[in-house]
């Protein structure tokens, strides 16, 4: 499918930034360890109930021919009779069924992607911290380092979240656009069950890239904040210049966006977003009615 062939292209970026992530995870030290569980236990909500959710409507999509006068889970046509032939009947509602698992699984691998951008923004408040609390020049010198290692990181994880990102929205939008217009048609109650799930499932697919997006943000430009705040001023001017390019690349915080293409992602972008859905919405609703 569409995510496996994005993989496939960023097989290296990928691997690159997965094996970094595990590294980070098994060498933690127990002040990091806290901030990481705090991470977790912000997040764990949301991802976890979005996984079920997503396989839950996968579920209710597959039994609708329980409720449905249909004999399948979508309404394909195919070019031989399949209603009353067995084992064909069988064999083809099993193939559906899979199909839509597999869906289902392919939209959770949006979990991984995004516990990318997540891992990184923990990197980036972890230098905060430190940036915070050093007391000698070697400590600062050692973060300085870091910080360069962490842009080179954070924009190889941006590389690789890109094309899931605008996938991901670009899909969601159009079935969010297809699910409203089945539902303002006035469908079977089991019908606006299943246009419900798979409303939720789009939004928050959605979101799943925003709300790190904008952690990332938020982390990201805070290293001049940090770099401020620690004894700059008994630093040689040589060492002040360097904290100096610090501050001023941390003015431009990252940002997950393809230029003329997609644009930063952020609760903003989100807020956006839902407004610009419930006005297609409503468009089609009027539409709609006036015919």
């Amino acid at each position: 499918m569409l995510y496996h062939y994005l993989c496939s292209i960023l097989v290296i970026d990928s691997k690159y930034v997965t094996i970094e992530m595990e590294n980070f995870c098994e060498l933690l030290k127990p002040h990091e360890e806290t901030i990481v569980r705090q991470y977790i236990d912000k997040c764990i909500h949301f991802y976890g109930g979005s996984i079920l959710w997503i396989y839950l409507s996968a579920v209710i999509i597959i039994t609708g021919p329980v409720t449905l006068n249909q004999p399948f889970p979508t309404n394909a046509e195919y070019p031989f009779r399949v209603i009353y032939e067995q084992p064909l009947k069988s064999i083809i509602f099993i193939h559906q069924s899979l199909v839509f698992i597999q869906a289902a699984s392919q939209l959770c691998m949006n979990v991984f992607i995004t516990l990318l951008l997540w891992i990184t923004s923990v990197k980036f408040e972890l230098l905060n911290e430190e940036l915070r609390s050093i007391t000698n020049i070697h400590d600062l010198i050692h973060c300085i380092r870091k910080h360069q290692r962490l842009l080179k990181y954070a924009e190889e994880v941006i590389v690789v979240v890109r094309p899931f990102a605008l996938t991901t929205i670009s899909l969601s939008t159009f079935a969010l656009i297809i699910v409203g217009l089945v539902f303002i048609t006035d469908p079977p109650l089991s019908m606006k069950m299943q246009c419900v799930g798979l409303t939720f499932s789009g939004l928050a697919e959605v979101f799943m890239y925003t709300w790190p997006a904008e952690y990332l943000i938020q982390t990201s430009g805070e290293i001049g904040q940090a770099v401020f705040d620690a004894q700059w001023y008994q630093q040689s001017i040589a060492l002040q210049k360097y904290l100096q390019m610090i501050m001023l690349k941390a003015k431009y915080p990252l940002v997950v966006s393809i230029p003329c293409v997609m644009p930063s992602l952020s609760l903003n972008y989100y807020a956006s977003y839902l407004s610009t859905i419930f006005s297609y919405f409503t468009t089609l609703r009027v539409v709609m009615q006036n015919e």
